[in-house]
């Protein structure tokens, strides 16, 4: 899975590796081995990330992120 981001208490993101769960599940798990503890994802945040996450209904995921700083 392409396109997240994880930042940790000091807000510098660093591209995470994305795994899916289960294949029947909607769960994504995100890490970076430069965070060690992780506040904020996001996903297809940048112009230039490439994204390829998307629905059974070949939906694209719309671009996200979970912090607010």
């Amino acid at each position: 899975i392409q396109g997240f981001e994880i930042a940790g208490s000091d807000r510098v993101f660093y591209p995470a590796k994305a795994v899916k769960q289960s294949p029947f599940s909607r769960d994504i798990a995100v890490s970076s081995d430069s965070v060690a503890e992780p506040v904020a994802v996001r996903y297809c945040f940048r112009n230039w990330l490439p994204g390829n996450v998307s629905s059974v209904f070949g939906l694209p995921l719309v671009p996200f992120r979970t912090d607010s700083w």
